[in-house]
Order: structure tokens, then sequence, then C-alpha cells
């Protein structure tokens, strides 16, 4: 006990009580939920104070404002006053909510930005905006409607029908034991032609090229004989004529020229009508729509375009196709076809094969070079140099091209004063020529570089 100091007091026991710590997360964690719930009732006020306080805060802006939209009251029908509706003014809609937005888009002339009178908000005239129709009453169609849409069809294919009649052929034959027999084949005949004293048919060549005798079976009780006229063979074409003195005039008042249309504006999805024997069976009618367009055949001196349908057909097949507007718009073929076209329903441009119709019909020589040729792509006119011309691909042979020294890859550049620039009017370059006219052509040669002139004499055609 020596060692303690008496002087100092003795604390038996030293012990401190220290608070306990809160965690570190309660800090912040209170003070966020607040922030949070305080934001999204900021938010809640104030979309409700701009939904309560936008429609007269704009009213109050801009009450001095002129609408330019004038929205026309539409007079109804039936009550004898559409004579009385100011000019000029549109016709709207009644099934249309006018509170919907949709507005007219004709601006008051009085009111013209700019001064620009009678315009459109497109910029149009508004003199050439017809007003449309006032619809009533909405109602929805019926089978009543479907059949009258069918029987509209059928009156439409009774008059097409005045120009296909059914063309047969007999064609002599031997049959297995070496008896002789006749063989009958039908084809399509289209009306194109009725001079006065004899009718054109446009028929399928394959179908009466080896036939014996040619007759047009217009009913049961009334066949009558034709002739070949002129024929194509590279377009497996062919017009056969008959007398108008051997039709009975009862028959020959339900015969028409058929009305001959345009290709060139077919679309895809675009309706049409086959006729003829598009299944193989005469005076058969189907129809569908254009599947697809594109394609291109190249043949002497020309090419033609095909366009496919979604129309089932057979070996047997033959006709016309027929656009819903009674015009004949192109013709189904069974021999021009290659590629992915061989499966399908193909249809020859009735545009780029009327002009060799024309000239069988009037017997006119075919002009010929002798070249099969196509367009330039913009990427080849680049790689060769040139800003037009065909190219060259074939060359016939003993053709006028080849006996003038046109080969394969040249590119036809003029015939005589003429540029060319496609097929089309390379044909009709060839066509204005008489047989044995001599014409210069220019051509680049691509073998060498070279723009050469070579003198070819124009020949015609044999088929």
């Amino acid at each position: 006990m020596s060692g303690i100091d008496k002087d100092k007091e003795f604390e038996f026991i030293k012990e401190q009580v220290i608070p306990k710590k809160r965690k570190k997360f309660r800090k912040w964690l209170i003070p966020f939920f607040m922030t949070f719930f305080m934001a999204i009732m900021f938010g809640i006020v104030a979309a409700l104070t701009f939904c309560l306080a936008e429609p007269r805060l704009y009213e109050l802006l801009h009450k001095d404002d002129q609408n330019p939209f004038v929205i026309p009251t539409p007079t109804p029908l039936g009550r004898g006053d559409e004579d009385d509706r100011k000019e000029g003014e549109d016709l709207v809609d009644d099934s249309e909510d006018p509170n919907t937005g949709n507005l007219p888009t004709t601006v008051p002339n009085n009111e013209q930005p700019n001064g620009q009178e009678g315009k459109d908000l497109n910029g149009h005239s508004s003199d050439s905006v017809e007003p449309g129709p006032v619809i009533i009453e909405a109602i929805d169609a019926d089978i009543d409607d479907y059949l009258t849409m069918f029987s509209d069809i059928r009156r439409l294919t009774d008059e097409v029908g005045k120009s296909i009649l059914t063309v047969s052929s007999i064609i002599d034959g031997k049959d297995w034991f070496g008896n002789p027999i006749e063989k009958r084949i039908y084809t399509t005949g289209l009306v194109v032609e009725n001079s006065g004293t004899n009718i054109m048919l446009l028929v399928s060549l394959d179908r009466i090229k080896d036939a014996s005798s040619i007759k047009i079976e217009i009913n049961d009780t009334t066949v009558i004989d034709a002739m070949l006229h002129d024929y194509e063979s590279e377009l497996n074409l062919a017009v056969i004529s008959v007398n108008i003195a051997d039709i009975p005039k009862r028959v020959l008042s339900n015969i028409a020229v058929a009305r001959i249309g345009e290709s060139y504006t077919l679309a895809v999805g675009d309706p049409i009508m086959a006729m003829g024997s598009p299944n193989g069976y005469p005076q058969s009618v189907d129809m569908g729509i254009v599947s697809s367009k594109g394609s291109l055949l190249s043949i002497t001196d020309y090419e033609i375009d095909f366009y496919n349908t979604n129309i089932i057909t057979n070996n047997e097949s033959d006709g016309v196709i027929v656009n819903f507007k009674g015009e004949v718009v192109g013709l189904l073929t069974r021999t021009l076809k290659e590629g992915l076209n061989e499966e399908l329903s193909t249809v020859v441009g009735i545009s780029k094969v009327k002009s060799y119709i024309d000239r069988m019909v009037s017997q006119t020589p075919r002009i010929y070079c002798g070249v099969i040729a196509e367009n330039l792509p913009q990427v080849a006119m680049a790689n060769y140099n040139v800003t037009r011309g065909v190219y060259v691909y074939e060359v016939q042979k003993d053709s006028p091209a080849f006996k003038a020294g046109i080969m394969s890859g040249d590119i036809i550049l003029n015939v005589g004063d003429r540029l060319i620039s496609n097929m089309n009017n390379f044909y009709n370059a060839i066509s204005d020529h008489e047989h044995g006219t001599q014409v210069a052509f220019k051509i680049r040669r691509t073998s060498s570089d070279k723009e050469l002139e070579l003198n070819v004499v124009l020949e015609e055609k044999k088929q």
C-alpha cells in the first residue's frame, strides 16, 4: 500500500455512458422522401393550374386575331336549293365532326396571305378544286351490292366479247396406224380491223401455221372460212382475215373492233380480266391482278415488255388481258417465256407490239438491221464514256448488220441523222426506211474505244 498516493481520490470503477450512434442512412433517408413527395405535389398543382388557366390565357392573348379558315355550312341535298350555293364554296362531309380539326384547305380570296388569291394551302388554284359529294348517311354494303358489282363486270365482258371470236384450225395428220385424221385446235381471235370488206383478227401463230383450213366459229350454226393474212414469227402472232360478205348480217351486227389501250401505265396490283381461253377453254373468263412487271425480252432490233398475273394458266391458255375500262392491254403468251416467267401467267404488253399489229394488218414489210440489243444503263454509259446508245450483244448471221461489220459489244449511237437513246427509237429509225436503203451507222467499238461509221444496207425481214 505504500505505492499509493494518499492525496489523490481513489476511484474504484471509472465508467462513461456513450450515446448510441445512428446509422448513416437515416441521416439522408427522411430528407430524400420529403423532397420526392414535395416534387410530386408541385407537379400535380402545376398541371392543374396550367389546364385551368391556359384556355383563358389563350383567349385573352388572341382575342383580336382573325381565323383565316372558313368552314362553309353544307347545303343538304334534296331541298331544291343546290344552285343557291355560293360560287367557289366547298362541300363538307357531314360524317366528319367539325370539332375534330379536319378543316378545308381552301382559303378565301379576300384573306389570302401575300396577295395570293384563289390558292389552296397546297398552292393549287381553288378554281380547279371540284366540290365533292355530300355524304348524308353511310350505308354498309350487303350481298346485293356484291352481286351488282359482278353484274356490272358481266356486262363489261359481254361488251368486250363482241371483239373476241373463237378460231379453229384443222390440221391434217395420221394416227399410229397411218390412217389420215384431222385435228382441231382452238385459239382466240381478237378483232383488230374492219376495212369494210374484210375483218382482221389477231391470233397465235403456232395455232394456225400448219392448218389446212382456218375457220371462225361465231356460234354453233355459224362457221366462216378465214385465211392467213400476215404473221410475225418472233412474236408468235398472226393476222387472219374473213370476208364480210360471208358473215350473216345478224351476226355482223354483234362483231366490234377491239379497243386497244396502253400497257405502259399498268402497275402491280391493278385489276385485270383475262378473256378468250385463259384456262384453255374457248370463251372463258378469269379475273385477277397484275402481280409483277419489269421483265424485258430482246428480239430483232427491238424489245418487248412482260407482265405477270395471278391468273392460273396452262399449256392450252390463250387470249387477251383487258382492263376494267374494256381496253385490251396485253396478250397472254405461252411461247415467249424464259427464266422466272416459264411457270407464271405471262402477258405481253400491248403498247410495244401495237406497231407490229398495224404493220401486219397493212401488210407493210418489216425492215430490219439484224441485231439483238438492249438499252444502256447509266453505269454502263459511264464505263463506256457515252451519254446514249444501245448495246449490241448479238448480231444475226447474214443480216444487214453482219454484212456491214457490226460486232457484238458495239454501241450504236446514230442511225443516219437520228440520235439513238433506247430500243424504241432505234426500232423506229430502222422501220422508217425501205428495203435496200443504205444508212450510215455511227457506233462506238468498246473493244478499241473508237468511234466508227459503217454503212448498213437495210433489208426486208424474212419470216
